[in-house]
């Protein structure tokens, strides 16, 4: 059982509401020098560990053990969903009628959620200068963390931001509406944007529940301590 006094990393989302290879060849040498170097294979970043529907990894079908490279566009149908494991304790949700390119060529670990759904639980981020090292951005925000569990879901016109277990902060696009909720057991905001104006509001419990956060965690043999922000 972690000791929440001492080993707790805070964890912090940032909401703003905006629209948002090298290649190695051996040059030619003697018969007696080594043979050229084939060229290098990209890193692979994040493997599908589960999956169920019509799922296409940057245009193709996917499958359970399909790797993702340094940059990934993930596609789901209607009913679908895919569940990735990056770094050995990150696991991410994409749910259904959702398009999501994933980002692991930065020190900051980046999806572009164009719609749909992204839950998110993190245990082994790499460290960026105490900065974020995990983003999510949609057409209408930026949410980074450094680690938590979390659940972000975007349409045309709002953003939904549910710190499932863990300490979040938003701000919208013009410094305003600025809010830090820590939150055991889901705290949920919607930013809406209707022109110019930009509203935020409290929300309850949507597109995700108890269940699907902790099946997500079982992937990588995580528990969620709802009684405990993580």
């Amino acid at each position: 059982m972690r000791d929440h006094n001492d080993m707790k990393t805070l964890t912090t989302v940032t909401l703003i509401l905006a629209f948002a290879s090298s290649v190695y060849a051996g040059a030619g040498m003697e018969s007696a020098q080594p043979a050229p170097s084939a060229p290098a294979a990209p890193a692979v970043r994040g493997r599908v560990v589960f999956m169920e529907g019509d799922v296409e990894i940057d245009g193709r079908a996917a499958e359970i053990g399909t790797e993702l490279g340094a940059r990934s566009v993930v596609r789901t149908g209607p009913g679908a969903n895919c569940e990735i494991v990056f770094a050995d304790k990150n696991a991410v949700r994409v749910s259904q009628n959702a398009t999501a390119t994933l980002d692991f060529s930065r020190t900051i670990v980046q999806i572009d959620l164009e719609k749909g759904g992204v839950t998110s639980v993190l245990r082994k981020l790499a460290a960026a200068s105490g900065d974020d090292s995990f983003r999510i951005r949609t057409a209408g925000a930026v949410a980074g963390v450094r680690g938590t569990s979390l659940c972000v879901w975007a349409d045309a016109t709002s953003t939904y931001v549910c710190a499932c277990n863990g300490t979040v902060h938003t701000v919208d696009a013009k410094g305003g509406n600025e809010f830090t909720t820590e939150a055991s057991h889901h705290q949920a905001k919607i930013y809406s944007r209707a022109g110019e104006s930009i509203s935020v509001e409290a929300a309850g419990m949507l597109h995700h529940s108890d269940e699907s956060v902790e099946s997500l965690a079982a992937r990588i043999g995580e528990r969620i301590d709802w009684t405990v922000p993580d």
